[in-house]
């Protein structure tokens, strides 16, 4: 009997180890399939970018839009916003009596 159980304790003590490495292997595959997934649709959508840039109005499009593009003979105008748009002032003396002034300003009713 007691051959028996120090044979059983031997054997545990012996599996547990590759048994506990199995599943942590499946657990790191698991999570590399995961990663693998998410790549494979970064490099679709990479691979969908890159053959909308072989088209020359893509190009043209993506150029104005990004870097000011413009054609012969057109003009470029560039609308900034009011000198006071997102002017913040302290609640404290002396900018709290400039605050109704800035507001009719901002307003344009100077």
């Amino acid at each position: 009997m007691l051959v028996v159980l120090s044979l059983t304790i031997v054997a545990a003590a012996l599996l547990t180890s590759p048994i506990r490495a199995r599943l942590n292997q499946r657990g790191v595959i698991g999570e590399a399939e995961a990663r693998l997934e998410q790549v494979n649709a970064e490099n679709a959508r990479l691979e969908q970018r890159a053959e909308r840039l072989d088209d020359p109005a893509e190009i043209q499009s993506t150029a104005r839009r990004e870097y000011g593009l413009v054609g012969e003979g057109e003009e470029s105008y560039t609308i900034l916003p009011p000198p006071t748009a997102g002017l913040v002032l302290p609640r404290a003396w002396p900018f709290d009596l400039l605050g109704e002034s800035v507001a009719r300003a901002s307003a344009g009713s100077g």
